[in-house]
Formats: C-alpha cells, sequence, structure tokens
C-alpha cells in the first residue's frame, strides 16, 4: 500500500500524525506531509511522490485517512501484492483510494 497527501486540501489539523506519526509529518510550514525511511516525500505534493507504507502500519493509516478533516490523504492500493492486507475501510473514503494492477504485471503486458 502506498499513500500521498494533496497539501492544497490539508487543513493541518495534525490528525494523521496523531495516528501514525511514522507515516506522516507536519513540517514548519504546518501542512501535513508524507515520511518514508525519515525522509519527507511530496514536498510541494502530488501523487507522482507516494510513500510505501509498512503492513504493521496500514491499518493506522487508514484510520487517519478517515478521520482526516481535509480529506487529503490518498491512498493506492496494487494488486495482488496488497492482496493480504487485513483491514476494513470506512466507505467515505472510497473515492481516495485507488486499486491498481501490481505494476509488475503491467511492465510484463
Amino acid at each position: 500500500m502506498r499513500v500521498w497527501i494533496d497539501q492544497d486540501l490539508c487543513t493541518g489539523d495534525g490528525l494523521c500524525v496523531d495516528h501514525c506519526h511514522d507515516v506522516f509529518t507536519i513540517l514548519e510550514d504546518g501542512i501535513a506531509y508524507v515520511v518514508e525511511d525519515n525522509q519527507v516525500l511530496n514536498d510541494p505534493g502530488s501523487s507522482g511522490s507516494l510513500a510505501q507504507v509498512r503492513q504493521r502500519h496500514v491499518p493506522d493509516v487508514i484510520k487517519a485517512a478517515e478521520v482526516c478533516p481535509g480529506e487529503c490523504i490518498f491512498i493506492e492500493i496494487d494488486t495482488p501484492r496488497d492482496a493480504d492486507l487485513d483491514g476494513e475501510v470506512d466507505g467515505r473514503i472510497a473515492a481516495r483510494i485507488d486499486i491498481r494492477a501490481d505494476l509488475d504485471d503491467e511492465a510484463a503486458a
């Protein structure tokens, strides 16, 4: 699973950081960004810079997306690589989840 934040929609509430500080951070500008391997991504922010989410953080990242007041957290799920992810998703965030074919399968096609 991968995640990114649209900073134009971010309200800076920091609820994402409260739910998963290993994946989200707030910078000096008061806006949330994603973090991968202790490196801030999405600066200035777009889906072109996705953070890979470790399996142990999946439920927390989903919860952060569900409670985000700015609705700025977007999730991408790759199948079948992420088929074993276990977590329930609130239907309200369905529009912010992309389910994609496995990238390796696309390259082979």
